[in-house]
């Protein structure tokens, strides 16, 4: 028995502590609450924040706590974000990222906050590798232009030294020859080029922009077509069309429509070949280089995020209702007087008295029985009422997309219409069918917000307040048809308000007034008595509407600097993006560290200078010498490798043959040159070519060894025979020359005016022991004038 009875006690023990626990607990939670809700007060939401955390964790099911938690998350959040924006304008980033870090972690459906922290994190790594690649930064540039190298062909690295020439009425073919012997590229010409008389001073400038220079002056354009080969063509839609490089470059929109960005990159960098996929969200570019740059930035320009606005909106209706009620009321305002001799309760009916003949000399004043009001009610009754219905959502809108909000019921509005039915019998005349369309009587509200890269928000604003008015009979007596009617207000606008700014619209009153008096007649005219006597009725009912509208940015679109500076994009004519394009000459590839060949006596690699100067080029007949300081230009890519061995061949296609000019014009008496050029040859080691000619019309004066063969400055043997209307020539050399560039220089003289041609009979290039039979090309034409 006792030590059941100790077992209870150390139970009731227990379950004591463990209330008193609960009991505490409790407290607790309801004290950190108590402090949070003071915090809450003085603004300082960081420590409500941990108070309502603390209150949370002590009573984890208890939804106040949870919900006063969540709204000092969201103004803690807010208010960080504040001082973040403040301490960007300060220029103090680091403090910026902090606070927005801060704003982040309370409120992580704050993506505008989000967003400012990774570019204010952007701009802080840039600033750092600014700092720290200061000292470097001509690296850095080279870095960069790799990184964004295009596959397009350049040139192989040459000698960055100015070039000084002047040229006074010369052959612009002999100013372009010139230009490409002194910088070691071959230059070829189109068969559209047509020579002329021109002039030319160039003083200091690279090879490049000598090029550019006179190339514009002349409308004329040039094309890379291999590390040591430019060919020179005229300017015209057809030949752009024909010698333009067209890339394919796949852009991936984040956030802008595709099919508006696609009508603005067709319309702006006049691409024509554009294609959108919406569900990829891909926009996919075919054009050249230019084009494609001027589509890069149209689409980063707009490919910004869509604002959002988290819209607060408080639509409070009141309702306000007065009655006044005073005045003397006597209960009865009638008097009246009956006559009842007998005093019977049936001998007055109908308002006819019945008695008998003797009885009527024996009526007096006792027979009459007169009703005069008993009571008077002296009223001092007035009565105000005022009935608010409040509605306070939050709306989150991204920016262009309507959001709607609606609070009310959905009544039911009768439709009838009839059809014929068929003549005769039950079924004939005209069949009813009613359908039932629902309206939304209450609240119907929607918003579609702007946001502009200034922080202001623009909300196009529709509002719709109903009521359920009485029904309304529109069928007949004897068929009555009742349906509803509505009491509508409608509010349409455009709001332009400040982020947390708030607009309040009302005045959408609607008033009744009603006032009624009883009491004896006259009694309302008599001064200040009649006042007292007689029952006074008046009411008025008021409704008004009000809407408080505060929008908050939520995330809005970033506009940065390079979005605001001004792209140079060439002429109307011809595009011309600056940048856009790789460097004329490549940059030197580096050595390998330890790689095969990187051994003493090894020949340089592609692009190193060659310790042998190329012969000088011979000036033009009446054209001054040219006036430069070359360096020596490099090893084509066609030098020798290590031991001798040849570089291997870029790619199996076959060699192809033309004239350069394909046209040559000249005065019967006068002299001029064209060339047999090979395109895309492989381990040259010899040339042998046989001409014929019209030997009437022109003399084959001389057929000198090209430049393709001499250009890394290699001794070439030469063998000619020259007959009247034939020729055959061999050159030959040690190594063998890969590229493009002519192979026989022909100087012909005119003898009479006419029109001919000359042609190659046969060609054949030898490689050790193989030998390579390219096909002749097609005839070069040779006009005669006077």
């Amino acid at each position: 028995m006792g030590h059941s009875m100790m077992e209870l006690r150390r139970l009731r023990l227990l379950a004591g502590a463990i209330l008193l626990a609960l009991a505490g607990s409790g407290c607790a939670a309801q004290w950190a609450f108590r402090q949070g809700r003071d915090a809450t007060d003085k603004r300082d939401w960081d420590l409500a924040v941990a108070r309502f955390t603390r209150a949370l964790d002590k009573d984890p099911s208890n939804i106040k706590y949870k919900i006063a938690l969540e709204n000092a998350r969201i103004l803690a959040s807010r208010y960080h974000y504040d001082e973040a924006k403040k301490a960007i304008a300060a220029q103090d980033l680091e403090k910026a990222a902090e606070e927005l870090k801060i704003a982040s972690q309370y409120d992580p459906a704050n993506r505008s906050a989000a967003d400012d922290l990774t570019h204010v994190r952007e701009r802080l790594r840039k600033r750092e590798e600014e700092q720290r690649q200061r000292a470097d930064l001509d690296q850095m540039k080279l870095r960069a232009q790799a990184a964004a190298r295009l596959p397009v062909p350049v040139l192989s690295p040459r000698s960055p030294v100015p070039i000084t020439m002047r040229f006074e009425d010369a052959s612009l073919q002999k100013i372009f020859e010139s230009l490409g012997k002194i910088a070691g590229v071959n230059v070829l010409f189109d068969e559209g080029f047509r020579d002329k008389k021109s002039s030319a001073v160039l003083t200091g400038v690279t090879f490049q922009e000598a090029l550019d220079r006179l190339t514009f002056v002349n409308r004329l354009f040039y094309k890379v077509l291999d590390q040591n080969t430019i060919i020179v063509v005229p300017e015209s839609r057809q030949k752009r069309i024909a010698y333009d490089e067209v890339l394919l470059r796949v852009f991936y929109v984040q956030n802008a429509e595709i099919n508006e960005t696609v009508t603005l990159v067709k319309t702006l960098a006049k691409v024509t070949t554009v294609a959108g996929n919406p569900s990829l969200g891909a926009i996919t570019v075919l054009g050249t280089v230019d084009q494609l740059a001027m589509a890069e930035r149209i689409i980063d320009a707009n490919d910004k995020a869509r604002g959002e606005v988290l819209v607060e909106v408080q639509i409070l209706e009141v309702d306000r209702n007065s009655l006044k009620n005073w005045g003397i009321d006597i209960s009865n305002y009638t008097a009246s007087a009956t006559l009842s001799p007998t005093g019977n309760t049936n001998e007055v009916s109908g308002g006819v008295l019945s008695i008998r003949a003797p009885l009527l000399s024996a009526l007096n004043q006792a027979d009459w029985i007169v009703n005069i009001p008993s009571t008077i009610f002296v009223r001092f009754l007035q009565n105000e009422s005022t009935v608010r219905l409040l509605a306070a959502p939050r709306l989150r809108a991204a920016e262009g997309k309507k959001a709607e909000l609606k609070i009310g019921t959905e009544v039911p509005i009768p439709q009838t219409s009839y059809t014929v039915g068929l003549s005769g019998g039950a079924t004939g005349g005209y069949l009813p069918a009613t359908s039932f369309t629902y309206k939304n009587v209450g609240v119907n509200l929607s918003l579609t917000p702007r946001v502009a890269a200034s922080g202001d928000i623009t909300l196009e604003l529709a509002a719709e307040f109903s009521l359920l008015g009485d029904d309304r009979n529109v069928g007949s007596s004897s068929n009555p048809i009742n349906v509803p009617t509505f009491f509508t207000r409608n509010v349409t606008g455009v709001l332009r308000l400040r982020d947390g700014e708030t607009g309040l619209i009302g005045g959408l009153l609607q008033s009744r007034d009603a006032a009624s008096f009883a009491g004896a007649i006259g009694m309302d005219e008599i001064p200040i008595i009649g006042k007292l006597f007689g029952n006074r009725k008046r009411q008025r009912d008021e409704t008004e509407v009000l809407i408080s509208i505060t929008p908050r940015i939520v995330r809005a679109p970033k506009v940065t600097e390079e979005d605001l500076v001004a792209l140079r994009v060439g002429t109307q004519e011809v595009p011309n993006v600056e940048g856009a394009r790789p460097p004329l000459f490549g940059t030197e590839p580096e050595p390998p560290a330890g790689g095969p060949g990187a051994t003493a006596g090894a020949v340089p690699t592609t692009g190193a200078k060659s310790a042998t100067p190329p012969p000088a080029a011979p000036a033009p007949a009446a054209v001054a010498p040219p006036v430069a300081s070359p360096a020596a230009p490099p090893a084509s890519s066609s030098s020798p490798g290590p031991n001798g061995a040849p570089p291997p061949a870029a790619d199996a296609r076959p060699t192809s043959v033309l004239f350069s000019p394909p046209e040559l014009a000249l005065q019967a008496g006068k002299s001029g040159g064209l060339a047999v050029v090979l395109v895309g040859a492989r381990d040259v080691q010899s040339v042998e070519v046989t001409l014929t000619w019209d030997p009437a019309l022109v003399e084959v004066t001389e057929v000198a060894t090209g430049s393709l063969l001499t250009l890394d400055g290699s001794a070439v043997g030469a063998e000619r025979t020259l007959e009247a209307g034939r020729g055959r020539v061999r050159f030959s050399r040690a190594g063998g020359a890969s590229g493009s560039g002519a192979v026989a220089a022909i100087t012909v003289k005119a003898l009479k005016t006419g029109s001919g041609s000359i042609a190659v009979e046969s060609i054949a290039l030898g490689r050790g022991s193989a030998t390579e039979r390219p096909a002749p090309p097609a005839p070069g034409r040779l006009v005669v004038t006077p």
